[in-house]
């Protein structure tokens, strides 16, 4: 016995349109950047570890490695180099990420790199409750190493959907923020 009520069409419109405006809600993002500057089309980056200003462990090395590969998709004929971690003389997985702006530049020039981009990752988790959405917020910004002239600042954050995963969040956001210095 077939007990499926047939609704007319305009209604399953509406329930659709509805729902998809539901789904819509759940998710939320805000990027904000400086206008993109001129850059070397074929200039060798370096991605500094982004200090990390959470409690999950690697979050920094984490989105250090997804800016890198951002970076080498968007700016093709460019070299990134993503820069090594320093160990971590504790030997806890809780790092800040940070690095001296030293060292820093100490590897940029030994790779001959035009720009170097460094940041932080702010926010790096699933949100308590019963959705348990991800959660990321990033700051990055670009310093042409050969003026030491900050050319591009930005900052990001997201929410996503229940069902989405924090690293797949992390990497629209970072895209998103990429994007921006590559004028897309």
């Amino acid at each position: 016995m077939n007990t499926a009520v047939k609704l007319p069409r305009l209604t399953r419109l509406l329930l659709l349109a509805a729902g998809t405006a539901l789904l819509a809600g759940c998710a939320s993002s805000t990027i904000r950047t400086t206008p993109a500057p001129q850059l070397a089309a074929d200039a060798t980056w370096v991605v500094a570890p982004l200090a990390n200003n959470t409690a999950t462990p690697y979050a920094g090395e984490r989105a250090m490695r997804i800016t890198a590969a951002l970076l080498a998709h968007h700016f093709q004929g460019s070299t990134v180099l993503a820069m090594p971690e320093q160990p971590n003389p504790s030997g806890l997985p809780i790092d800040s990420g940070s690095v001296s702006p030293e060292r820093v530049h100490a590897f940029a020039a030994q790779h001959q790199a035009q720009y170097v981009v460094s940041g932080s990752v702010d926010e790096w988790h699933y949100k308590t409750g019963l959705d348990g959405q991800p959660a990321v917020g990033f700051t990055l910004s670009v310093t042409d190493e050969k003026t030491g002239r900050v050319v591009w600042t930005g900052a990001a954050s997201a929410s996503g959907g229940s069902r989405e995963g924090v690293a797949v969040l992390a990497q629209e956001t970072l895209n998103g923020m990429v994007g921006r210095i590559a004028h897309h």
